[in-house]
């Protein structure tokens, strides 16, 4: 059986913890997302971004002009003045560093508004509404979205709801794949990608304990092998072992796997089973990172819920070891409450 479609609330709660947006319903409101598709979801949240940036004012940065002025403005540019006789008439080609919207970060937004507007499952209300918003934005450029795009932008530290708004939009462009016989876009459905969506949900939990639960403290960390060589005495052959959330408080220490699956469990002889790699991985830190006495070490597996709710304990090599489920498909509430409850 394959996982229940997540709700696109529930996703839009998703990115919000996994991109470190804090304050997920503070600016955009998804209650009124027109249809259950994830362009939908993701052309109402860029536009009402853009919206509250236009009203509290876009950022704005220097940029490099060139033009032909009755005054002096920045550096003259001697050769192109004296070439084109400009002095002669009172006028000067000049060079100068100019405050405008029409920076890189504005650039992306507006041209992944635009993007959206040639994807034909957009709602056709929110394509109307994503054409004006894209019309009011006159003074800033479009551009093509490439990877090295994204890579290329710097905010500062304060401008948090900028990050999350670039996020949204390097998932559009990731997302959208141009379709060579109709030159529009069709909109990849990226929860069906098990690679890209594990990432989230690993960056999701890990997210979310760290500001739900602050008991807990939360961390990624590094383990060292339990091991001695002759012939790799820096035991470099050694894959290197980093656990996706390590928590501690007091004397407790608890090491947490996240994996997203599309199936829960698999079949060994019609019986359904544990990922064995999933719980090898789990034991091999566990194991590892046997510390100082007196501290208690467990594991945790957590799996989104495809079918069934699981919830069940081992003890392995003296380890408390759980096997869970979250379900992702119920309402918001109910995920946050089930987590806390399994991290309490």
């Amino acid at each position: 059986m394959d996982m229940p479609r997540i709700p696109v609330q529930n996703l839009y709660y998703l990115l919000c913890y996994a991109w470190n947006h804090l304050k997920p319903g503070e600016i955009v409101d998804v209650s009124n997302v027109p249809s259950t598709e994830l362009v939908d979801l993701f052309a109402v949240v860029l536009c009402q971004g853009v919206e509250h940036l236009a009203r509290r004012g876009l950022e704005q940065g220097y940029i490099g002009r060139e033009d032909d002025l009755a005054g002096v403005r920045g550096r003259i540019d001697v050769l192109r003045s004296g070439r084109r006789f400009l002095l002669a008439h009172g006028r000067a080609a000049c060079s100068f560093d100019e405050l405008s919207p029409d920076t890189l970060p504005n650039r992306i937004l507006k041209s992944t508004l635009k993007l959206l507007t040639q994807v034909p499952d957009l709602h056709g209300d929110l394509k109307k509404h994503v054409k004006v918003l894209c019309q009011s934005l006159p003074d800033i450029g479009e551009m093509r979205l490439t990877s090295q795009a994204f890579r290329q932008v710097q905010l500062h530290s304060n401008n948090r709801f900028y990050r999350f708004l670039m996020s949204v939009c390097k998932v559009i462009q990731e997302s959208a794949l141009i379709d060579p016989a109709s030159g529009t876009y069709q909109f990849r459905d990226f929860i069906r990608d098990e690679r890209a969506m594990a990432r989230v949900f690993e960056d999701f939990l890990f997210n979310f304990i760290r500001l739900e639960t602050p008991d807990w403290d939360v961390t990624r960390e590094h383990i060292a092998w339990k091991a001695v060589s002759v012939t790799d005495p820096d035991l470099i052959f050694l894959p290197r072992m980093r656990t996706d959330i390590s928590l501690k408080r007091g004397s407790e220490r608890k090491i947490i796997d996240a994996k997203y699956y599309q199936r829960t469990m698999t079949e060994y002889w019609g019986a359904e089973k544990v990922h064995s790699e999933n719980l090898y991985q789990l034991m091999s830190y566990l194991t590892n990172s046997m510390g100082r006495e007196g501290e208690k070490l467990s594991g945790m597996l957590i799996y989104p819920q495809v079918d069934k709710a699981i919830n069940e304990v081992y003890q392995i090599q003296g380890f408390d070891v759980a096997v869970c489920t979250v379900n992702l498909g119920q309402p918001w509430q109910g995920v946050r409450s089930d987590l806390t409850r399994l991290l309490c």
